[in-house]
Order: structure tokens, then C-alpha cells, then sequence
């Protein structure tokens, strides 16, 4: 007789494929509401979001709890598509330091300004959310802070000072670009995209430059520095 207990413990590979194509289809509906927010602004309703699917409202929402967990799904996606630019920028640099800040400012202010509508989606759910949700705008921020602060660390360490002011450079930096970028694609003042970048490169540099000078030490901004150490824990 065949041993059912051993034929028992064989993978449904039935239901493998099935949940697989429920992933599959939810990431479709999430890449669909992204297009259909940077196409109808913040405030786009689900119908709008299930049109662009393809699909009735209430087949969209049996791939979701409800609607904030499509909201969670669209801010975690948002999260990937900007810090997957940003991180090679800041984990792998090279060349002047000129040529390094202004790569990273230039491609997070060209990020928000691209997707200005789902910039707003993502600091307006931050804002009006259930209590307890987590804030993706926040996350992203820290992400990218992390990342920054570990380059200044290595930075600091070669030049023989201290890393502890890595974190707070680092995050007051990219808190100072986010911001002025929001306050920039709101109210622009005249001020073009390309503006807008050179300044806060310069403003970036200064900072830092203040922050060498400070120890006595000099970093020409247009030459190339070498890859930085990884600095002590």
C-alpha cells in the first residue's frame, strides 16, 4: 500500500502558483496606482486607481485589506524606486567632492520634481493617516540619512576626525534638500530645477568645508578623493 503519511508532506504546488500570482497581481495594482496618482494628483480616488488597473474597484480590493493597506503598498514601492536611485550615489561615490554632491542633490531634487504627485501622495498620507502608521517619507529620510552618515563617517575618519557629527550632518542634509525642495515645488519664486541644484550643492559644500576648516584641515572641492575607509564602530 502507498505510505500517505510521506504523500501527505509532499508542497502543494498548486497553491505555490497561486500565491505567486496573487504577489505578481498585487504589484501590478500598486505599479497601477502609482501611474494613476502621478496622473490625477494626491487625491485620487480608488475607482481612478482600478481604472488604470483595468479592473472593477472590488477586484482591486481582493488583493488589499482595505484602502491603507494599498496606501502602505504604494508608499513602500515609492520607498524602492527613490532610495534605488539614490544609493549608489552614496554607498559606491567617486570623483570631487564638487561632482558628488551635486550628482546626489541634483537626482533627489530631479526624483521629487518628476514625482511631485507622488511626493504629495506620500507627505499627505504621512500627515492624515490612522495613528500608529508608519510614516514611508520618514523611512525614506532615514534611509538615505544612514547611508550619508556612514560616507561622512568614512570621510571624517581618513582626515583623522571624529565621526560622531557624521549623523547629524548627514541627516540635517538631506532634511535641508527634502525641504527646500518642497517648499521650491510649491513655490518656485522664478527659480529653475537646474538653479535650484547648483545652490544647494554650494550650500551643501560650504557646510562641509566649514566643517574641515573648523580642524584645520583644506579638501579642494574639484579633486578627486579616493575611496573612503570604512570607519571605526
Amino acid at each position: 500500500m502507498p505510505d500517505r503519511s510521506s504523500t501527505a508532506k509532499l508542497p502543494d504546488r498548486r497553491s505555490s502558483r497561486w500565491t505567486g500570482q496573487r504577489a505578481k497581481r498585487r504589484a501590478e495594482f500598486v505599479e497601477a496606482a502609482i501611474a494613476a496618482i502621478e496622473t490625477h494628483g494626491p487625491a485620487v480616488s480608488t475607482e481612478k486607481v482600478a481604472k488604470h488597473a483595468g479592473v472593477a474597484r472590488p477586484q482591486l480590493y481582493r488583493h488589499f485589506q482595505d484602502a491603507e493597506d494599498l496606501h502602505h503598498a504604494v508608499g513602500l514601492r515609492a520607498a524602492e524606486l527613490i532610495i534605488a536611485e539614490m544609493a549608489p550615489l552614496l554607498t559606491h561615490p567617486g570623483g570631487p567632492p564638487s561632482h558628488m554632491i551635486g550628482q546626489a542633490v541634483r537626482t533627489l531634487v530631479r526624483w521629487l520634481a518628476d514625482h511631485a504627485n507622488l511626493y504629495r501622495y506620500l507627505t499627505q498620507r504621512a500627515s492624515t493617516g490612522p495613528p500608529g502608521q508608519r510614516d514611508v517619507v520618514a523611512d525614506i529620510k532615514t534611509t538615505l540619512g544612514t547611508q550619508l552618515s556612514a560616507l561622512l563617517a568614512g570621510y571624517l575618519a581618513a582626515f583623522d576626525l571624529s565621526t560622531r557629527i557624521a549623523d547629524p550632518i548627514a541627516f540635517g542634509l538631506v532634511g535641508f534638500v527634502e525641504s527646500a525642495t518642497d517648499r521650491w515645488l510649491t513655490e518656485p519664486r522664478g527659480l529653475t530645477q537646474t538653479e535650484l541644484t547648483d545652490y544647494l550643492s554650494g550650500w551643501i559644500w560650504g557646510t562641509l568645508d566649514h566643517v574641515f576648516r573648523a580642524a584645520g584641515v583644506v579638501v579642494d572641492p574639484d579633486e578627486p578623493l579616493p575611496p573612503p575607509p570604512v570607519p571605526p564602530a
